[in-house]
């Protein structure tokens, strides 16, 4: 099959995160750190079968929380710069080293609908072959269900997040039952229900009821409205600490004070266009 210019551009970068990632695999097993990748890198070589098949513009792995201060020392031994809390870089690579599948940014935000622990996802991990580098990942419906979280803090507008989705479900055979069961031992089976409301025709078997607040957001969601804090305000529905919520949705650690006066700026839009 005749590929095109895009496709050997992802290649080449994929390529480079992979030299670094064989390396960073090399060295560890000295320690024994046990790593699993997720989110985009895991999906590479089997959901998505060529290099060149999905763009990366960073590399997430999961540590335990007591083997992060061993990883990030093996990092820096690679020549990777720490550029904040978890993130690494060099040229042409960044990798993000998590010790939570929660996004630093949103942990109250999340923690309702993703409840989860760190030991249960390296005990359910699986083994996947990437480039003749053996690596472990998530289990499938750990993998689905945490991309599903993951475009919602997107607000859903990520066509890359609905392609993962719908290849991670049909690549390794997974049901609806399934699916459902597991993202309801976590409370995530609303996102599932958003997923459903969003996009009937690839995910038609998770309808939920909303309340009126989260149906107008997903209206405006579907009608192309795209505003960066529709999928918190999602998330907030879900939270069972509203205040914390509300705290991270306007001042989130990490974010810079045009980002909080741009996000409160678009709440108080969207709630004028709303009553209006």
């Amino acid at each position: 099959m005749k590929k095109d210019l895009s496709f050997y551009k992802k290649a080449s970068q994929n390529l480079i995160a992979v030299h670094h990632l064989k390396d960073l695999l090399a060295r560890l097993q000295k320690n024994e750190p046990e790593i699993l990748f997720f989110r985009g890198m895991s999906l590479i070589g089997n959901v998505y079968p060529f290099l060149g098949d999905r763009e990366m513009l960073d590399v997430d792995i999961l540590v335990r929380e007591r083997d992060f201060a061993r990883c990030k020392e093996v990092l820096k031994k690679m020549g990777l710069q720490e550029a904040g809390p978890g993130t690494f870089h060099k040229t042409g690579f960044i990798l993000d080293l998590h010790t939570s599948f929660l996004n630093l940014s949103r942990i109250s935000l999340e923690r309702s609908c993703l409840g989860v622990s760190i030991e249960d996802v390296f005990k359910r991990s699986i083994t996947e072959q990437l480039d003749g580098m053996e690596i472990k990942i998530p289990c499938p419906l750990h993998l689905f269900i945490s991309t599903a979280i993951h475009l919602q803090s997107h607000s859903f507008d990520s066509e890359k997040g609905w392609e993962d989705l719908k290849r991670i479900k049909r690549y390794y055979g997974l049901s609806d039952k399934a699916i459902l069961s597991d993202a309801q031992k976590m409370g995530a089976e609303q996102t599932l229900a958003y997923l459903t409301f969003l996009r009937p025709e690839l995910f038609p078997s998770w309808r939920g009821r909303f309340s009126l607040g989260e149906r107008l957001v997903l209206r405006r969601i579907r009608a192309g409205n795209f505003n960066r804090n529709f999928g918190d305000l999602l998330f907030l529905s879900q939270s069972k600490s509203k205040g914390k919520a509300l705290k991270e949705i306007f001042f989130p650690r990490g974010i810079s004070l045009r980002i909080i006066c741009d996000r409160i700026w678009k709440c108080l839009k969207f709630m004028k266009d709303t009553i209006v």
